[in-house]
This record gives C-alpha cells, structure tokens and sequence, in this order.
C-alpha cells in the first residue's frame, strides 16, 4: 500500500460532537506532508469555511468543498461545476412551497440566502459557510451569477421532507442527503469522489492510492473511489455497509488514530 492522499469528511468524521477539530490534527498533516503525502478535507461544506478553519497549514491542503462541486489546492480554485440556471431557480421555488424549509446556494464568491429566512436557518447558513450574504431575491441573485450547490435546510427532516420533495430532481441534479438538516443539490455527475479522481489526476496519482473516510450519505462516492475507505464508528448504516474498513468514532478521534497507526506515526 502506498497511500499519498488522505481525504476525510469534516461533520461526524474529522470533528467531534462539538464541532472541533482534534488535537494533534496539525503536526500529523505536517508530518504526512514530509512523506509527500497531501492530506484534504472532503466536505459539504463551503471553500472558505474550510479554509478558514485549517488555519496554519490551510495553504498545504487539497479541499473537496460543496461535496465535490469546488476544489482547490491550497487557496487555488482547481475546479469549478456550476448548475444549469433553470434547475437552480426550480429548486429556489419549490423549496418556497415548503413550510419550514430554506435555501442558501453557493457561487463561486461566497454562499447566499433570502432575506425571509428564519433566524434558525440563518445560524445554521453561518455555522457551515463562513462567506454567508443576505440577498433580497435569491432567484434574482441566481439568474446572474453561477451557483454551484443548493444547499436545503429543514431542522432535523431532511430524509423525511426534502428527499421526497426532490425526488423528481434526481434527472437533474446530484441529490446527496447531508445529515439530518441538510440536502444538497449539485450538478449531475458531482461528487466527493468524482472530486478525488480529479485530485489525483492533479497530483499524477491513482485512486488505488488514496485513503478516505466518512460517515454520511454523501460520503457514499468518496469511499468507492478511495483504495482504502473507512466508515467511522458512527457513520450510517449504508455507508458502514460499502467501507472497506471501520475505524473509532469522531469523538473517539478515528480519523487521527487511524492514520497513525497506519503510517506508524
């Protein structure tokens, strides 16, 4: 085995219940990166956020943003897949139809939502998106500026309300079920592990050198496409059933303690 890219999902994978990331996760990165192994976080979440979180050694990372649909290496944007406009304003309208559901959508500057969202929905936009703007239309907003993610937010029935309320997209758009809030729309064929193979093209590599972790449903491509895939202790049922290998929970520090016992660190 001859791993050289390490990509782990960020919520109940890489960061624990309290969000945080896990002691000793920076000198592990620096020390994967002297064995010329690059290490990238694989998550829904925005670019910016992401970047902004990995502090210090933000600029030695590869990211896997908006689950697959930006890519950088370092601050570099590497790839970009915008929607088509009219399954982005389809989807703003049919998310207006229902009760207790909202949108925010990511461009390439930033993430976006309406001004009549809820102040719930607007700390959970600010939670996972550290670029986050109040628009008055977000239709109006969409129709001039490439969207590359829908991002749906319904407090604990995403599965339950917006799965079915989408279902008809599935011709039109990447579906990924998020978590429990959450139900992202992409461009079809969009996905973390569509993004891996492109990072590994990036770096002359193949996927049978890769190694990847998660523990939702949109981690399912992600750990297709990695030659070593763990699911964490926590993860869903359906992803357990697909990984290669389990490994402790988030809170148990699976990602790190995995990683060190595998490179002997």
């Amino acid at each position: 085995m001859s791993i050289r890219l390490i990509a782990a999902d960020m919520d109940g994978t890489l960061l624990d219940s309290r969000k945080q990331l896990p002691e000793g996760l920076f000198p592990l990165v620096r020390a994967l990166h002297e064995r010329g192994v690059r290490f990238a976080p694989a998550s829904g979440r925005q670019f910016y956020t992401l970047y902004e979180q990995f502090g210090e050694i933000a600029d030695e990372l590869m990211y896997i943003s908006e689950n697959g649909a930006m890519i950088c290496d370092g601050a570099e944007c590497v790839g970009f897949s915008a929607m088509p406009r009219d399954v982005v304003l389809d989807a703003i309208e049919r998310v207006r139809t229902l009760p207790g559901a909202y949108t925010v959508i990511s461009a390439r500057s930033g993430a976006f939502y309406e001004k009549n969202s809820s102040a719930e929905a607007v700390r959970n936009f600010n939670m996972y998106c550290a670029r986050c703007t109040e628009v008055p239309d977000l239709a109006e907003f969409a129709s001039r500026e490439p969207i590359c993610k829908v991002a749906l937010c319904c407090a604990g029935r995403a599965e339950q309300v917006l799965m079915p309320a989408f279902a008809d997209f599935a011709d039109r758009a990447q579906i990924a079920l998020s978590g429990a809030d959450w139900v992202d729309l992409m461009r079809l064929g969009v996905s973390k592990g569509r993004a891996l193979r492109q990072l590994c093209d990036t770096l002359g590599i193949t996927t049978a050198d890769c190694m990847a972790f998660g523990d939702y449903l949109n981690d399912i491509e992600l750990l297709r496409t990695a030659g070593e895939s763990y699911a964490m202790a926590n993860a869903h049922e359906q992803l357990a059933a697909l990984a290669k290998y389990r490994c402790p929970s988030n809170d148990e520090d699976g990602v790190c303690r995995t990683i060190r016992a595998v490179f002997d660190l």
